[in-house]
Formats: C-alpha cells, structure tokens, sequence
C-alpha cells in the first residue's frame, strides 16, 4: 500500500483517470478473427492493413499506477528495435506473483464479485486451445496475465472508491 499512496497522485486533476489517444500505424495486417479464419462469400475478412493506421485508447492512470507496482513495461532499444520490458518493484511482482499461484489458480479466495471474475478469466484463458487441442497459452503467460488483471481490478476498484472532486 505504501507504494501506491496516496492514490490520487495517479488521476488527473479533475481526480479521473488521465485518458488519451494517440494514432498508431498497424504494423501487421489484422484480420477480423483469430488466423483470418473468419470469411464471407469466399474472402477473408481484413480489418486494417499494414502500413494503415489507427487511433488506440491509453488509460495513462492506470498505466502510472501499475509501474510502482512491479507490472509495468518500459520500452528498451536493442540493437535494431525497440524491446518492452518490465519494469517496477520486482518485491511487488514477486507478492503479486504469489497471490495468484496460491490464490487465483487453486481457487482458494473469498467468494465475492471480484474473485468470480479472477476465477472466469483464468478459465478461459485455460480453456484458450488450438483446433488440434495444445493449449495456446503457457503457464507462465497465464500467470503474468492474471497478474495484470489483478492490478487492473485494484485500480478500477480504487477510481470507484475515490471521490470525485
């Protein structure tokens, strides 16, 4: 908790979360499902091509709020290009590392609103399979993914609690 107080540092001025938009080119061509497999009268469905761009939504709130808290990614160049990195408290990371092993994947939480959505997302993520059955996501992947939401689910709760000036 020391690590995120107060929390109002993390919103706007108006104390809601900092929302922006910026325009970005598609760097590969993105199709309207998984694969392209999505298709009518005979074509697939293409959504945008490379080189197109497109206007995406950054919460700058939430992403400020996960830094301190070990989810964080910041980006490195190496070499040719630019890698992301985690970044933050990795005490953090580690702490929220053990919470969902201990917690989110064995199922042992309190019962509550917010722990049924923890529990449903990791089932689906689980559930994500090929047509020839392999899983699509490692553990690890699983896991760093529960991990965000985790932080995610704290600062959506948090903007509720926080009063509106």
């Amino acid at each position: 908790m020391t690590r995120i107080y107060p929390f109002e540092s993390f919103l706007g001025v108006n104390g809601r979360p900092v929302i922006e938009y910026e325009v970005r080119e598609v760097k590969k061509t993105e199709r309207d499902a998984k694969g392209g497999k999505l298709r009518k009268n005979g074509e697939t469905i293409v959504k945008r091509l490379a080189g197109d761009t497109k206007r995406i939504k950054r919460n700058r709130s939430r992403d400020t709020f996960k830094m301190p808290l070990g989810m964080g990614t910041v980006l490195e160049q190496s070499g040719d290009g630019l890698v992301e990195k985690a970044s933050g408290s990795s005490l953090c990371r580690i702490s929220l590392w053990q919470y969902v092993l201990t917690g989110v994947e064995t199922g042992r939480l309190p019962s509550n609103h917010l722990t049924k959505k923890l529990i449903n997302y990791r089932d689906s993520l689980k559930a994500n399979v090929s047509e020839q059955g392999e899983k699509l996501l490692g553990g690890k992947h699983i896991q760093g993914k529960l991990m965000s939401k985790v932080v995610n689910l704290l600062f959506q709760e948090l903007c509720k609690i926080i009063p509106l000036t």
